[in-house]
């Protein structure tokens, strides 16, 4: 048996509890659903929606309650048993509170158990979002209230407005004191509430999902009409399901009836809800705020319900049955159509009676299915009355007792001249009229039959001797009158069928015909067509919103149906004109049409108008036959129109386009004067006449001269020049007679273009004084008229810009735009063109201000503004330079008019669509900006089929932009700074402003600041913006408060908020457009401030003492917890960037606050799952715990306040209500990493690592967590590597490098575990840990995928492409935060702002450079993760070191490690820059690898097979150090020969086993032979000697001396002294003496020491000869080996060595140099260098040398008698262990090198006074071998006392170096006591006199 499928909706009550499941509330799932139509779904929601549960109740939304049964009671009894909830014994939650409250509100609302616990749950789960709302109210106040300042604004009001409106009114979750909110009152209002919204918002989901599905169906043709792009299939699904369980044309699935009835007893239910109240409460009074949200919760169900039986009834197909019918218009005459409807506090419903009036109009309209019904008719027939018997399942024009009821309550509505019924009774008395229609001509039939019957059968009487064939006539005649009848009864008293139905209709009691008094009573008494207009424009536009307002294109489709109908009841008049216009456009204006999608057009009204015969014949061609007689109605239908596309091929012009372009028709005036006309001859009686010479359509004074105007394409235009004639009517023209009063209205048959004559009629607008002053009245159109031409126009325009062809190509568009604009200017002077003319009309409408302030001046000014939008798109020259000099910005004289116009006009109105349009128009012009900055900066060559004036329209001077751009953004930030003080008419106004202003500068500075441009600021792409972004920071980032403050943006965040918790928001998503853009904005401005490294800004010490409202705004609203989330990011950022204490989130927030916050954060993303607001949580908790923010840290961590915590003990932190910490969340979700998102899991762990980076403590929660290390080490032993021809595919690729990241933060949490571990005496987890890091070691030391033929195909190309634009300069700044994917390099936002309009960016099928970009930015992903993972790696490995380093099988992992590190080194395939830093880290791992392996003395014969490899990568990185070390890679050369160095030496230890198979050398090199094992080290050592060592020597010396280039280090020459010393011990080293002799012979090696050793002097900084040492150390170590010594002997090295300035001043000395003594370095190269070498030179040379050496060594007299004296004890000396300078000061004090002094002066005068007794038996004369005065018997006894009186010897013995510095703080290894020593350093001492001991009996003996 299947496992039961847990549901969502409702789960166990332990996981709700304890956090593991957020519960979707409806109005969460209404709100995701809304925002579907801006971003992509989650699967969460549409989990929860197809959920059985979910359905089943979506599908019972009519009935709001489960009332209460047994098996609810049982099934809430199980939920809440012990067995299923363990109670919390910290005190998350109270199971028996849970239970109380849940009976409660059960008993309560009537619900049943269930129900209501899953509202007590929900209450919990919002709890700390309700107490941040609660608790933050106060702060809120004072804030708003204190943002009335105006600072310096030029734009200010004539009044002033008090803030307080902004601030919600109290109510009684306000009005609570804080300490009262976890009462029992309060809660069970806060359950009450919940218990609302919860019935409300289920049905507003059920409405929204069977609008979707409803809107989805039967839109149109083609695919553009279905689903929209943005909306998930399941939301179709889900909606659907609803809809086909919910069938009107039945019964439905739940209840046994038909779901519209069910609908009717829903609002009766409610309207009784309504007169009864809730009930709620008695016990303890009435409260009227609990009434007032009752009864306000009735109505708005009330509208949802309304909204979806009008969504079925928009489904139906046929005609509604009559119960529905009937039931329907009962209820409406029970409660007067809701117009006469009177519930208590009225005050209520007088803010949703539009909603309830409205809708109850249209389904009284769509009830009556009037295309059906009218349909129907002519199909009614006798045989339908057996169908009617089936009482309300018939449709109702079969049952003529729904028939009589519905005329009854029509009848009683229009008596009452009820306006909200008159649609209805208008669409009745239609019916009707149509229905007795045909009842009369079943009349006639039926007479004519009977006529017919009659006379045969008198006929048949007459002559009864009639023949067969007669009757058979007889008969077939009688049979096809049958046919024709509507019965087909015989019978002359029966009535038809429909002729009863008209008769029952029609029983009312009316004076005169019912039908003529209902047509007459909707059209004249109610004024039915001003209610089509009011229901258009005041409710279907802006209460169908939804699906980007096609659900208010749908509601005016039923309007439309009813005005078509209504043409056969109404003539063509202005008030149907009007009411049809109200229809096709609502009370949409230009700007709403421009944003609306494009894929709607075959949903607009207008496209069903355009291809309906009714309404073409009867309204538009009606109209277009009296123009220019009657312009307005031709115009406004045009305008209606133009949005309309054609479907005539691939052109996409306007539908509207041929019909403005050519017309037979023109009526006008005949002027009295005018008499050349005759009647026709064919008929004189007739109203037809033709003219006898030709009459003139203009007076002279406007007459147009001979069209100049040409096309840019002759052949795209429908007509030509040489056809249109203009100015006059040509002689011979026929015309009809339409009024014979005089003067005559003529109707001419003439052909012109209707275009054309507009762009005349303009432009004698233009001529006279003012559009709306006085002048001439023939010929010169109106305010209005002219206004409308431009509409027009502009409409044109804009749908010709929209259109497909404009994706196609953007010349394509131009043609279209320039036969439009040609048409438009055929007529004018010449000189003119139709822009010309409109712009003249703006300027001269603008000279008029401030005068002008009628309304008729501000639409025409709105209209080209409009216009210069429109004409942007295509012709941006001819805009760029009128704005230039335009008086609208006053660039010319200062002095701006849209300034004037707003304070004079707009202000005082309240009505700032002229502002609007500005807005538009700027960001048009920022649009234009930037997509053609490319193609301004790179011209193109023109294309054979165009000529050059094509490509001259984006040809626009820069300075001109600059200008225009910097003079908008001044007027705009002006503005932004005054809207706080303005009154707005309509408060949506203000919000959109706001909004697209907030949108605008942020796009500005982005543009500007969000790719590292690095050109100068002429030569950017951006170069036209700089100057308004650099205005922008200017006026937004002052350090001081004179600007625009902080104040403005909490304003809009604080009615954000205000209307995010109101019971009913505002229907339009402008509120959350304004808070949104203001959040991002501010986020914006402070990354750009740090970015640019300004001061802190005021606005960022502003939003910290904000935060309480951020934190308030973030649990307002889902769509704000991503702005919010990133802010609250950047001003942690920011402040951890500040020198000094750091401003503190938990400080500004308050400890309360910020603890209800962090628990609202522990629900992440749920219950509406969004990838990107979790991956932003976990970044913001990342930046917290890492970025000095310590006290909210430790509330993250811990999920307590630091108060509380400090008062208990920490087994008892963590209680919060949800149950646990942030920390937790965390680990519980990572303990199932396999099933978290990648993003999510990504950030989740970088979360940990830093938090464990930071505090390391919370490992111990971590052990303690039964899966979480668990979890992720499984995983990163189980994860795969990514292959290379993957990473070159971004749809395989997609997320790699997220899996590559979260491997790399896993090794880092776990290398930091280990550090953890070990220090807490656990060494044995790195030893379980070693198996599980298989994939780690090999793929971290990997190559990066790096397709380099990818990223430089890419670059040649783009740049070929655009030849001057560089790929690099749209890398993304830290403007916006990089985030791994197909933008992560490359900002493909930007790239497609500044590249959109070139075809090659997108290509035709998607494969243009955009996707090349994408793929880029996809592969550098994936290198930045491989990069992330081998630093992590690093990390991990040298930690697994100090604890492993002796173990065989992590040694063997290191040798890996090491060679892999080494070889891949010489191999790059990245970019330079990039490759040098992995190359120096990876050589820094090798290292600390290697030393650690020679370090433990490792046995592993895999060691020795690193120094070949080592050595390939020296050489492959360039092994002449003259060069490697004199650039910026020296670094690298230098860890390669500290690597060299240790791999020598891994050859020089003695190991176990010698015969072990080593690796060979690189066995590609076909120069060296293929040796053994041995001779292979041996030829490699010798190889490393000459190039590294010996010619390195010199080239260090060389670069040392010509220029002392910094770059040489002194550590250089000790490191190759290392590596000489290192090769001199390798085995068989010896039997190769004659080349290394040869090598340094070659190289002059000694020559370059002793040159060295002579400049040291010259060379000392602080008078330390470093150089005289190094050189001294390196002729040590070349005398180490006995042939090098002989060589320096035989060089005369001694002699060198003594006559350099540097030992002359250690030999001048009078007292001697010793370890005290400064330069301390003088004493070292005595003591460590000079006398090593010269028993080196003694041993090697043997008795031939000793002279010399007891001569250079008595050259040191003064330094032999200090070491004769230096171990004297002088008892009254101080005690103190650190000796200042001076030789007083410092006697009686030792150090371990005065021991290894004394050790090698005993030694050499040892060995020399052998010589010297031997004499002759040696080779050499006695008397050579000079005496050397140093007193051997005087520092035997010196020793023997200090031997003796070890106390004193740990009093003087002095540690010189950090080495003996460490011994003395090391135990000995001897056991103190009975003279045993203190520390490793006294244990040393006396070990080294031990051995000085020795040396010196030896010689006594």
């Amino acid at each position: 048996m299947a496992p039961v499928r847990e549901s969502i909706y409702f789960p166990p009550l332990d996981k709700c509890l304890d956090g593991r499941h957020e519960l979707f509330s409806w109005k969460t799932t209404y709100i995701g659903l809304k925002e579907l139509e801006y971003n992509t779904g989650d699967e969460s929601l549409e989990r929860h929606l197809t959920d059985p549960q979910t359905l089943d109740l979506l599908k019972r939304s009519f009935t709001p309650d489960l009332e209460p049964t047994s098996e609810a009671r049982s099934t809430f009894n199980t939920k809440t048993s012990a067995i299923n909830t363990v109670p919390s014994t910290q005190g998350r939650f109270d199971i028996e509170q849970i239970k109380d409250d849940s009976l409660w509100l059960s008993t309560e609302a009537k619900l049943n158990e269930v129900a209501a616990l899953r509202i007590v749950v929900l209450e919990r789960q919002t709890r700390p979002a309700e107490y941040l709302q609660h608790s933050s109210l106060a702060d809120d106040r004072s804030i708003a209230l204190g943002a009335g300042s105006l600072n310096g604004s030029r734009i200010q009001p004539t009044f002033s407005v008090s803030r307080s409106a902004l601030l919600p009114q109290p109510t009684s979750r306000e009005s609570l004191p804080p300490e009262a909110f976890d009462s029992d009152d309060a809660r069970r209002a806060r359950l009450f509430k919940i218990y609302l919204a919860e019935r409300r918002y289920r049905l507003k989901t059920c409405k929204y999902l069977v609008i979707t599905a409803s809107c989805r169906v039967g839109d149109g043709k083609g695919a553009s009409s279905g689903r929209l792009s943005s909306t998930p299939k399941w939301v179709d699904s889900v909606g659907n399901d609803i809809l086909a369980a919910l069938d009107i044309k039945g019964v439905s699935q739940y209840g046994g009836r038909n779901i519209f009835l069910s609908g009717i007893d829903a609002l009766r239910a409610r309207i009784k809800g309504l007169e009864e109240g809730s009930g709620w409460f008695r016990d303890k009074g009435l409260q009227e705020s609990i009434e007032a949200a009752w009864c306000e919760n009735q109505i708005i169900e009330m509208v949802a319900v309304l909204e979806t039986m009008l969504v079925m009834l928009g489904n139906l197909t046929q005609m509604s049955r009559s119960g529905v019918v009937s039931s329907w218009f009962r209820l409406m005459s029970d409660y007067g159509f809701f117009e006469i409807f009177e519930p208590p506090l009225r005050q209520l419903y007088d803010s949703h009676d539009l909603q309830l009036q409205s809708l109850s109009s249209l389904v009284s309209i769509a009830v009556l299915r009037i295309p059906y019904a009218l349909h129907g008719i002519e199909s009614l027939s006798a045989s339908a009355s057996s169908e009617a018997e089936s009482a309300g399942s018939a449709p109702y024009l079969l049952n003529p007792d729904a028939c009589s009821e519905i005329s009854e309550t029509l009848v009683n509505a229009a008596s009452e001249c009820l306006r909200v019924a008159s649609p209805a009774v208008l669409a009745w008395s239609i019916i009707l009229q149509d229905l007795r229609e045909q009842a009369f001509i079943a009349r006639e039939t039926r007479e004519t039959r009977q006529s017919i019957h009659a006379a045969e059968r008198f006929r048949i009487a007459a002559s009864p001797d009639v023949d067969n064939a007669d009757q058979t006539a007889t008969r077939s005649s009688g049979s096809a009158l049958r046919r024709l009848s509507s019965t087909g009864s015989d019978t002359p008293q029966q009535t038809t069928f429909i002729e009863q139905l008209l008769d029952q209709a029609l029983l009312i009691e009316v004076d005169g015909d019912p039908v003529a008094y209902l047509a007459r009573a909707a059209v004249d008494g109610s004024r039915v067509l001003n209610v089509i207009t009011a229901l258009s424009t005041n409710f279907c536009t802006p209460f169908g919103s939804d699906l980007h307002g096609k659900w208010g294109l749908k509601m005016r489709h039923i309007l439309l149906d009813l005005v078509k109908a209504s043409l056969t009841l109404v003539d063509y008049q202005p008030d149907l004109i009007e009411t049809t216009l109200a229809v096709l456009t609502g009370s949409e204006n230009y700007w709403q049409l421009l944003g609306r999608p494009r894929e709607f057009r075959e949903a607009e009204p207008a496209a069903v108008f355009l291809e309906d015969d009714t309404f073409m014949n009867r309204l538009f061609y009606e109209a277009q036959s009296r123009f220019p007689y009657e312009t307005l109605p031709f115009l406004k239908l045009s305008r209606a129109l133009a949005v309309c596309f054609a479907d005539q091929g691939e052109e996409g012009i306007p539908a509207l386009w041929p019909k403005l372009a050519m017309t037979n028709s023109f009526t006008s005036v005949l002027p009295l004067s005018f008499a050349a006309y005759q009647l026709t001859e064919d008929d004189e009686e007739s109203s037809f006449i033709q003219l006898t010479a030709r009459l003139e359509t203009f007076q002279s004074e406007f007459a147009p001269a001979q069209p100049t105007y040409k096309r840019l394409k002759q052949s795209n235009s429908l007509v030509t020049a040489e056809s249109m004639n203009l100015r006059w009517i040509p002689e011979g023209t026929k015309g009809l007679v339409l009024s014979e009063t005089k003067p005559l209205v003529v109707r001419w048959y003439h052909e012109y273009s209707p275009l054309a004559y507009l762009g005349i009629l303009l432009n004698s607008a233009l001529m006279r004084d003012s559009v709306t002053g006085d002048g001439p009245q023939s010929s010169t159109p109106s305010p209005e008229i002219a206004t409308e031409i431009i509409d027009l126009l502009s409409l044109l325009l804009l749908t010709t810009s929209k259109g497909e062809l404009l994706q196609a190509s953007y010349f394509t568009a131009l043609d279209m735009t320039q036969s439009i604009l040609d048409n438009a200017s055929e007529g004018l002077n010449r000189g003119q063109d139709i822009i010309s003319v409109i712009f003249d009309i703006f300027e001269q409408e603008l000279g008029r201000q401030p005068q002008g302030t009628d309304g008729a001046s501000l639409a025409i000014l709105n209209r080209c503004v409009q216009f210069a939008q429109a004409l942007l798109h295509t012709m941006p020259d001819r805009v760029w330079p009128f704005l230039g000099r335009s008086a609208l910005l006053g660039i010319k004289d200062g002095d701006s008019q849209l300034s004037v116009v707003l304070a004079s006009t707009e202000i005082p109105m309240a009505k700032y669509n002229f502002l609007v349009g500005c807005i538009h128009l700027y960001e048009s012009l920022i649009n234009d900006a930037t997509s053609h900055a490319v193609s301004r900066k790179t011209p193109t060559r023109p294309k054979a089929r165009y000529d050059s004036s094509q490509l001259q329209s984006t040809g626009v001077s820069q300075i001109a932009m600059k200008k225009v751009l910097l003079s908008f953004q001044r007027i705009l930030l002006d503005v932004y700074e005054s809207i706080p003080a303005w009154k707005f008419v309509q408060i949506d106004q203000k919000y959109n402003i706001y909004s697209r202003l907030s949108t605008i500068f942020s796009q500005v500075l982005t543009c500007c600041f969000g790719i590292e441009d690095l050109s100068n600021p002429d030569e950017k792409l951006s170069g036209p913006l700089i100057p308004a972004a650099e205005h922008t920071i200017n006026v937004f980032l002052a350090t001081s408060g004179t600007e625009i403050t902080q104040d403005y943006f909490t304003s809009m965040l604080n009615e954000g908020v205000v209307q995010a918790l109101s019971v009913e928001p505002m229907n339009t998503s402008s509120w959350i457009q304004q808070a949104i853009s203001a959040l991002r904005l501010v986020t914006n401005l402070l990354r750009l401030n740090t970015l640019l490294e300004h001061p802190q800004s005021n606005l960022e010490v502003q939003m910290f003492r904000s935060v309480s409202l951020l934190a308030r705004c973030y649990t307002s609203f889902p769509s704000f917890r991503q702005p919010v989330v990133e802010l609250l990011q950047v001003l942690v950022h920011n402040a951890d960037g500040v020198e000094g204490q750091p401003a503190s989130l938990l400080g500004h927030m308050g400890e309360d606050t910020a603890f209800q916050f962090l628990e609202t954060l522990l629900t992440i993303d749920e219950p509406l799952c969004s990838k990107e607001l979790s991956a932003s949580i976990w970044r913001l908790l990342s930046d917290v715990v890492s970025k000095r923010q310590q006290w909210l840290a430790i509330s993250v961590l811990t999920g307590e306040t630091p108060r509380k915590l400090a008062r208990k003990p920490l087994s008892e932190s963590g209680s919060s209500t949800r149950g646990g910490s942030l920390l937790n969340v965390a680990l519980d979700g990572l303990s199932n990493i396999g099933r978290l998102p990648l993003r999510t899991a990504s950030a989740m762990l970088g979360f940990v690592a830093l938090a464990a980076d930071s505090s390391p403590w919370i490992f111990a929660t971590a052990e303690q967590h039964p899966y979480f290390l668990t979890a992720i080490t499984d995983y990163i032993s189980q994860v795969e590597t990514v292959s290379n021809t993957t990473q070159n595919r971004s749809n395989q690729a997609g997320m790699e490098y997220y899996k590559i990241q979260l491997t790399s933060h896993i090794t880092e949490i776990l290398a930091m575990y280990t550090h953890y571990s070990r220090q807490n005496g656990k060494r044995s987890y790195a030893k379980d840990l070693l198996p599980n890091l298989a994939y780690v070691s090999k793929a971290a030391i990997t190559s990066p995928n790096y397709n380099a033929s990818l990223q430089s195909n890419l670059r040649q190309n783009f740049e070929a492409k655009f030849r001057d634009c560089k790929l690099a300069i749209f890398k993304r700044t830290p403007l916006r935060p990089t985030v791994l994917g197909d933008s992560f390099y490359f900002d493909m936002e930007t790239m497609n702002h500044f590249l959109k309009l070139d075809s090659s960016w997108q290509g035709r099928n998607r494969d243009g450079f955009a996707a090349e970009v994408a793929r880029a930015n996809v592969n550098l992903s994936v290198v930045e993760a491989q990069i992330s993972l081998f630093h992590s790696w690093r990390y991990l490995a040298v930690e697994l070191t100090k604890s492993l380093a002796d173990d065989a099988d992590y040694q063997k992992v290191m040798v890996e490690v090491v060679i892999d590190c080494l070889r891949i080194n010489t191999q790059n395939t990245l970019p330079q820059a990039v490759f040098e830093r992995l190359a120096q880290s990876r050589a820094d791992l090798a290292f600390a690898l290697l030393q650690s392996l020679i370090r433990s003395k490792s046995s592993r014969p895999e060691i020795k097979s690193v120094l070949f490899t080592a050595w390939d990568a020296m050489r492959a990185h360039g092994s002449d150090l003259t060069i490697v070390l004199d650039n910026d890679h020296a670094a690298y050369a230098r860890t390669l020969l500290k690597i060299l160095c240790l791999s020598i030496q891994a050859h020089a230890t003695s190991y176990p086993s010698q015969g072990a198979a080593t690796q060979e050398p690189n066995q590609n090199n076909d120069s060296r032979a293929k040796p053994t094992a041995a001779n292979a080290t041996l030829f490699t050592v010798l190889e490393i000697l000459k190039v590294v060592v010996a010619n390195g020597f010199r080239s260090l010396t060389t670069l040392l001396h010509d220029a002392q280039s910094p770059r040489v280090l002194p550590s250089d020459f000790a490191l190759l002294s290392a590596i000489l010393r290192t090769s001199l011990l390798i085995p068989g080293i010896d039997r190769h003496t004659t080349g290394l002799l040869s090598t340094f012979a070659e190289a002059q090696t000694s020559r370059c020491a002793a040159t060295l050793l002579s400049w040291s002097d010259q060379l000392a900084t602080n008078r330390d000869p470093i150089y005289g040492e190094l050189s001294i150390n390196f002729l040590l170590e070349m005398s180490g080996m006995p042939v090098l010594a002989e060589s320096l002997a035989v060089e005369g090295i001694l002699n060198h060595i003594c006559s350099t300035n540097l030992i002359k001043f250690l030999r001048s000395s009078n007292k001697g140099i010793g370890p005290f003594d400064q330069p301390a370095r003088l004493y070292n190269i005595w003591v460590r260098g000079i006398l090593p070498l010269l028993l080196n030179l003694l041993h090697a040379v043997g008795a031939s040398m000793a002279a010399e050496i007891a001569a250079s060594l008595n050259q040191f007299s003064n330094q032999i008698a200090r070491a004769s004296s230096m171990f004297t004890f002088d008892a009254s000396s101080s005690s103190s262990s650190t000796p200042s300078a001076g030789a007083g000061s410092t006697q009686g004090y030792i150090t371990l090198s005065m021991i290894s002094e004394a050790q090698t002066l005993a030694i050499v005068t040892s060995v020399l006074d052998m010589y010297r007794r031997a004499g002759a038996s040696a080779g050499m004369a006695s008397a050579e071998i000079g005496e050397v005065k140093w007193e051997r018997g005087r520092v035997r006894e010196d020793i023997e006392t200090w031997l003796q009186q070890k106390g004193t010897l740990r009093e003087r013995l002095v540690p010189v170096g950090e080495r003996e510095e460490g011994w003395t703080r090391m135990g000995a290894g001897k056991a103190e006591g009975d003279g045993g020593v203190g520390n490793r350093l006294e244990e040393r001492a006396v070990e080294e006199m031990g051995v000085l001991m020795m040396l010196l009996a030896e010689r006594e003996e």
